[in-house]
């Protein structure tokens, strides 16, 4: 174990800082420098819990000796699958926002409604040239 030189503890997390304007080197430890140390965890506390681990009144045990979810938390998961995400739901504000800018209020003049008429009557064309009609 080492000891800090500056407040004397002893442990096994202690670093020595050497500044970049050449001063003497200091040491800091958890006990005198807690803010330049990160809160020690174990690597079993970085692991990432799921299903019974992390929900254990959620899940049942099983026959085979697995682990079930119950019924009503099942159906609870599936009901927030089906919800939209907040992305989903700010694309379908945009598209509707957008269809209510450019929508038509007003019928078709003779104009527009003969240009229709020409584009609709040239793809039949195209598509009984190709025979796709029958």
């Amino acid at each position: 174990m080492a000891v800090c030189s500056n407040c004397g503890a002893a442990g096994t997390r202690i670093k020595t800082i050497f500044p970049l304007d050449g001063s003497a080197p200091h040491d800091e430890c958890p006990h005198c420098s807690p803010e330049s140390f990160e809160k020690f965890t174990m690597p079993s506390d970085k692991k990432i819990w799921m299903g019974y681990e992390a929900h254990p009144n959620e899940y049942v045990k099983s026959e085979d000796g697995g682990y079930d979810r119950k019924p009503e938390y099942r159906a609870e998961q599936e009901e927030k699958l089906r919800q939209p995400s907040e992305e989903e739901r700010a694309q379908q504000e945009k598209a509707i926002a957008e269809k209510r800018k450019h929508r038509r209020t007003h019928p078709m003049d003779a104009a527009e409604l003969a240009q229709a008429m020409a584009k609709a009557e040239e793809l039949a064309g195209w598509l009984t040239a190709s025979g796709d009609v029958n």
